[in-house]
């Protein structure tokens, strides 16, 4: 009995492609041997036939697959940890139908989490379509591709497996989250220590750069008093500041040799803590330019050009070899600058080359910070050079996963 209920086990597990390639072996024997014996014509065309028809069915097989019209949908932009949905729509224009259509589909594994099967498996009838909807979330900031991969199909006969490959992705960008830098300790140094050899109060009162809500410690001469009325509430001008002082971040986009899992929560770090202290000089007035080591830059003189340095980054691509480093970067604006120069410097990689600059930077009376990202296994040199500016008592800040924040 046992050997019964495993035979038929077996039986079981045998794909349909095998299973259908032995019933036609078998019908196909059985046809030519009593055509054979009984000598009639007839069976020997049905035979023939029988025999052609497997050439038939995986030429038309082919044909219709590469005229199977495929169409996908996803969001150009979703911010991390917030979720999405591929749209996948596939159309049989062909008078025949798609038996076991399977969609394999191409995303990082290590950046895009979906939810529930996927790689799903159905039948396509002729002049038909089916739309499915794949719900996912992106784990990191960054440029990703998300789509079907190849599309396997069965011949019309269930005799033969034909592949179609499919390199037209879709296209995601992943934003970083925005962080709130008002309780931290490092915006709070940055800007007080960048600001202090400036006047940033001076105001352009011609150009209004935004509107807020009144508070009792306002100027009455600052209300704005037609949004005021047509909106029932107390609203203020914020002109714009006309002050020479100005923030430059230099963010280094040098991609660490480090494992996937460790890599991309790296760069989301350096990024956010980028934009976090970029939003945070910008709500003070405090014009920002955000230049970044592969070449891209950017620059804000108040809030309302924050969006375009957001998505900026939001897809901004970290490289092994950047065209710059950060030690270039800021020689670049000392030789340029006629003032004073207030320059942070995110990075994850401190050099001997950068800690003298730094040192010459400060040393000619510029305000200079540096924020470094260590990895998981510190470098040896990088951590012998944070110590000496850590013991200088020099601007530098260790940041780690663990530094608690606020995301706005």
């Amino acid at each position: 009995m046992s050997k019964v209920k495993n035979f038929f086990g077996k039986l079981s597990s045998i794909s349909h492609v095998t299973a259908n390639r032995i019933a036609y072996i078998i019908i196909l024997a059985a046809l030519t041997l009593f055509a054979f014996t009984s000598g009639e014509r007839v069976l020997y065309v049905a035979a023939a036939v029988l025999l052609v028809l497997p050439a038939v069915s995986l030429l038309l097989t082919f044909v219709a697959l590469r005229r199977l019209w495929i169409k996908q949908n996803a969001p150009a932009t979703i911010v991390k940890n917030h979720r999405g949905a591929l749209e996948v729509r596939l159309h049989n224009d062909s008078i025949l139908p798609f038996t076991n259509v399977e969609c394999v589909f191409f995303f990082d594994e290590y950046a895009i989490r979906t939810f529930g099967e996927f790689n799903f498996k159905f039948t396509l009838r002729p002049l038909a379509a089916v739309m499915y909807e794949i719900p996912f979330t992106t784990r990191y900031r960054g440029w990703y591709q998300f789509g079907i991969d190849r599309v396997n199909v069965t011949d019309f006969m269930g005799l033969f497996q034909l592949s179609r490959a499919y390199d037209r992705h879709a296209e995601i960008i992943s934003l970083p989250r925005i962080l709130d830098f008002s309780n931290m300790p490092l915006a709070l140094d940055v800007v007080a220590e960048a600001s202090s050899r400036f006047d940033i109060k001076d105001e352009d009162y011609s150009t209004i750069a935004d509107i807020r809500s009144y508070l009792p410690t306002d100027s009455i001469k600052r209300v704005h008093w037609k949004l005021t009325a047509k909106r029932n509430e107390w609203l203020v001008k914020i002109f714009q500041a006309n002050a020479i002082n100005s923030m430059s971040i230099v963010l280094d986009s040098k991609r660490m040799t480090v494992p996937p899992e460790e890599m991309y929560p790296l760069e989301d770090l350096i990024v956010e803590y980028s934009l976090g202290l970029a939003r945070y000089c910008l709500k003070r007035s405090m014009p920002v330019e955000l230049i970044a080591t592969n070449g891209n830059r950017t620059r804000a003189h108040n809030i309302t050009g924050f969006d375009a340095m957001y998505k900026l980054c939001g897809g901004l691509k970290f490289e092994e070899e950047p065209s710059l480093d950060p030690v270039a970067v800021l020689t670049h604006m000392l030789n340029d600058s006629t003032s004073y120069v207030n320059a942070v410097i995110c990075t994850a990689v401190l050099s001997v080359e950068l800690y003298e600059r730094f040192i010459n930077a400060i040393n000619k009376g510029n305000y200079s910070a540096i924020m470094y990202f260590p990895t998981k296994v510190p470098n040896e040199e990088c951590e012998r050079i944070f110590n000496l500016l850590e013991e200088g008592g020099l601007p530098c800040f260790r940041i780690t996963p663990e530094v608690m924040f606020d995301v706005a």
